[in-house]
C-alpha cells in the first residue's frame, strides 16, 4: 500500500502561538493572582510548543519547566514535556510524562494523541491503534478526522483491512475535503476489486479539481483514473487520463507501469 503522507503527530500544533515576555502582572486579588497564573502556565506551553515545532529543543524545555513550577501536575505542560524528550529520543521519560499528564487529566485529548502518536513511533501499534480510539471519541476535538487516520494507519501495519478501510471512511465523513484520503480508499477498494466504491471515491476526488484549492492531478490520481476507465471500458476517458500522464509526468513510476501494462495487451 502506498503511504498516505500524513504526520502522524499533525494535530500537535494547532494551539495559536502566543508570545510571552516580561513579568506577570501582581495583584493583590487571590482570584486576580490565579487568572495571571493561568494565563502565564497557558503562554510558557505555547511557548514550548512553538519551540518544539522549531526543533529547538533547549528553549521548549526552557518554558515548559517554567511552565512546571507554576503547575506540576499541568496536563498540557508534562505533555508538550514528553515531546521534548521523544524528539530527544529519551523515550522512557517520554512515556513518563506522557503517562503523568493523562493521570492528571485522563480527558486531555491532545495530550493522548501525542502519547498515541508516541507508541505508533516506537512501533506499538495495537497500543496506539487502542489510544487513538479512546481519542477519537471526544466528539468535539478540532482534528478528529485526523485521529481516524492515524487510526487508519495503525491498522494497516496490524493488517486489518477492514479496521483501515473503516477508519478512513471515517475520516471522510468529519471532513470530505481531503483527497489523498479519497485516493488511498479508491487505491484500496480497487485491489478489493470493489470498482463502483473506488470509483464514487474518485469521482469525490474529481469534484475537488478546479476550486481554486490547489489540488491538482498527481501521477497517483491519473492512473487510478486509467485503472478504472480500463474496467469501465472507457476508452476516450482512458485515453485522456494516459496523455496527461505522459506529458506531465513522463518519469513517473506510474507512467512506467501504465506503459509496462500496455505492452503486455
Amino acid at each position: 500500500m502506498r503511504k498516505v503522507r500524513v504526520l502522524i503527530v499533525r494535530v500537535l500544533f494547532l494551539l495559536p502561538v502566543v508570545f510571552f515576555a516580561g513579568c506577570v502582572t501582581t495583584t493583590d486579588s487571590p482570584y486576580g493572582a490565579k487568572k495571571d497564573s493561568e494565563k502565564a502556565l497557558t503562554a510558557y506551553i505555547q511557548l514550548g510548543l512553538a519551540y518544539i515545532k522549531r526543533n529547538n529543543m533547549e528553549r521548549a524545555r526552557k518554558h515548559l519547566k517554567r511552565a512546571l513550577e507554576i503547575d506540576p501536575e499541568s496536563a498540557g505542560a508534562n505533555a508538550a514535556l514528553g515531546l521534548v524528550y521523544q524528539n530527544e529520543g529519551e523515550n522512557d521519560l517520554a512515556e513518563e510524562r506522557f503517562l503523568k499528564s493523562l493521570e492528571y487529566d485522563p480527558s486531555f485529548t491532545r495530550g493522548r494523541t501525542y502519547y498515541s502518536a508516541f507508541l505508533y513511533a516506537t512501533g506499538k501499534y495495537q497500543e496506539a491503534y487502542d489510544s487513538f480510539k479512546i481519542a477519537s471519541l471526544d466528539t468535539a476535538f478540532p482534528s478528529r478526522s485526523q485521529i481516524f487516520i492515524n487510526m487508519a494507519l495503525c491498522a494497516n501495519k496490524l493488517n486489518k483491512r477492514e479496521l483501515m478501510l473503516k477508519a478512513y471512511e471515517k475520516s471522510l465523513v468529519l471532513d470530505s475535503m481531503q483527497p489523498d484520503i479519497l485516493l488511498t480508499l479508491a487505491t484500496e477498494l480497487i485491489k478489493d476489486q470493489e470498482y463502483s466504491k473506488a470509483q464514487h471515491y474518485y469521482n469525490k476526488f474529481i469534484s475537488l479539481l478546479g476550486k481554486d484549492n490547489g489540488i491538482t492531478h498527481s501521477p497517483r490520481s491519473l492512473y487510478l483514473g486509467i485503472q478504472l476507465a480500463d474496467h469501465y471500458h472507457n476508452q476516450q476517458l482512458k485515453s485522456g487520463y494516459s496523455d496527461l500522464l505522459r506529458v506531465l509526468y513522463p518519469d513517473s513510476q506510474e507512467y512506467k507501469l501504465y506503459r509496462k501494462s500496455t505492452s503486455n495487451e
